[in-house]
């Protein structure tokens, strides 16, 4: 069993850090996940938690947990993009990913973690769902620099998910399904769980 520690082992990362540079609004910018630092992350992990990915969540800082949502779901092949460490967890998917799921709603029913309406969420937002779909902006007016649209990655709509970043919220148009950033993840984790459970799934 891992002793949480008030340091996450996943600082030096630099997951937390900021990039202040604006996105034609004022929005934190984070890291893209690349194949690299998801590999990165990874090792970090399994060794840190003698390779048992959901024992080592109370040690992820807030970053590090919504990393582990975008690894497990390259897992599970949910979004785009080929991934060559994946195969390494995929026989944990069935454990870790309840396990983060509920992990996430206890840090947010706590208070624990970004702030909710703030830069650092926003950032995270940002970061988590233009790891499945390309953002951009939908036009130039001042009112549309406020919002970034993608393709929604759980129904397939073109252009139907709308991400607003005054209120750090998003919605898909094409699907009806909307939230903030663990809402997110959550759908994501929901996926990830029916493709790990389904037979004859790419694992």
């Amino acid at each position: 069993m891992i002793v949480p520690r008030s340091i996450p082992t996943d600082s030096y990362l630099f997951l937390t850090g900021d990039d202040d540079t604006p996105a034609e609004w004022p929005a934190t910018r984070f890291p893209e996940y690349t194949d690299e630092r998801l590999t990165q992350f990874v090792d970090h992990l399994r060794a840190m938690s003698n390779g048992d990915l959901a024992s080592g969540l109370p040690v992820l800082s807030s970053a590090g947990l919504y990393t582990l949502v975008v690894v497990l779901a390259r897992a599970a092949g949910v979004g785009h993009g080929s991934w060559t460490a994946a195969a390494r967890i995929t026989e944990q998917l069935p454990a870790a990913t309840p396990a983060l799921l509920t992990e996430l709603r206890r840090r947010d029913c706590r208070g624990m973690g970004d702030d909710p309406t703030g830069p650092v969420r926003r950032g995270r937002l940002l970061q988590l769902v233009g790891a499945f779909t390309r953002l951009s902006q939908p036009g130039a007016t001042a009112r549309q620099r406020r919002k970034m649209q993608g393709d929604c990655p759980f129904c397939g709509d073109p252009a139907s998910l709308l991400v607003s970043l005054p209120a750090v919220t998003w919605r898909c148009f094409g699907c009806s399904r909307s939230g903030g950033l663990r809402e997110f993840a959550e759908c994501l984790l929901t996926q990830t769980l029916s493709r790990s459970a389904a037979p004859g799934q790419p694992q």
